[in-house]
């Protein structure tokens, strides 16, 4: 009875929600907090990129086996456009991953001094809240919004690709290395979010939605875009019968690293 229990398809989905909820909570919980100026310490541009490229790289090695480690509701979407998640996988995944976010923030916020926060606002847009910088327009954002989302979409859909399962063995630190590269590069500009969860947690507990919008309408389009041209244009029907599971997850035997087998 115990076995049947942790095999059914309900305890699955279970499992999947909190790998995604706690994996999204950790990367605005850590990535957040390397971005925050107190305690005698001043980040920069290239420490915040590093450390949300680590961050990535810590919670895609602790849930990459369980739900794929996506974190990121845009990328549920376009795995949704691959093929790779069903319809309600993708619903539970991009519920866990805003609600993962809201609470991974609110944790910073509950074990930081409240004056590093109000001096981010005093200062500026909110401690780790996204905007676009100044001298660039509205259309500017959205196009690099929908430029960075893109590039890490089509990663993404390269690692799905069935053709690319033998040549994952690195994958973690590719990632690393690519959310730190696509931070640096575009955070000075919109802060580089291409994540509508990453965005809005510290929105939400800062009060401040001034170009909110930008950073869901970006990476959606970005990660629609670009799954839809792989999908359609590069990928390729493969011999092999299971196709990966999502999002770089390295392949498994287990039942339960591949959420495409529940409805």
């Amino acid at each position: 009875m115990v076995k049947k229990k942790y095999t059914s398809v309900v305890w699955k989905a279970v499992i999947i929600f909190l790998a995604e909820f706690f994996g999204t909570a950790v990367l605005l919980f850590g990535g957040c907090m390397a971005g925050l100026d107190g305690f005698d310490n001043i980040t920069t541009n290239v420490s915040r990129g590093l450390t949300f490229g680590m961050i990535v790289m810590m919670v895609f090695i602790t849930f990459s086996a369980t739900s794929g480690a996506i974190i990121n509701p845009v990328v549920s979407l376009a795995a949704y456009i691959y093929g790779t998640l069903s319809f309600p996988l993708t619903v539970l995944y991009i519920v866990a991953q805003f609600g993962g976010a809201l609470c991974g923030y609110g944790l910073l916020r509950a074990v930081t001094p409240w004056k590093y926060y109000q001096r981010a606002l005093e200062y500026g847009e909110g401690h780790c809240v996204t905007a676009p910088h100044e001298s660039i327009s509205t259309g500017e954002a959205l196009a690099v919004e929908i430029l960075l989302t893109g590039i890490l979409v089509w990663t993404n859909c390269g690692i799905w690709d069935p053709r690319n399962k033998r040549d994952t063995d690195s994958v973690p630190i590719k990632f690393a290395l690519l959310i730190a590269g696509l931070s640096i590069a575009g955070g000075p500009i919109t802060g580089a979010s291409m994540n509508p969860a990453r965005s809005l947690a510290p929105a939400v507990w800062n009060c401040n939605y001034d170009g909110l919008w930008i950073y869901f309408a970006g990476p959606t389009i970005g990660a629609v875009l670009m799954a839809s041209i792989y999908r359609y244009i590069f990928w390729q029907e493969h011999n092999e019968p299971n196709m990966m599971s999502p999002c770089h997850c390295h392949s498994s035997n287990h039942e339960t690293s591949n959420p495409k087998s529940l409805p």
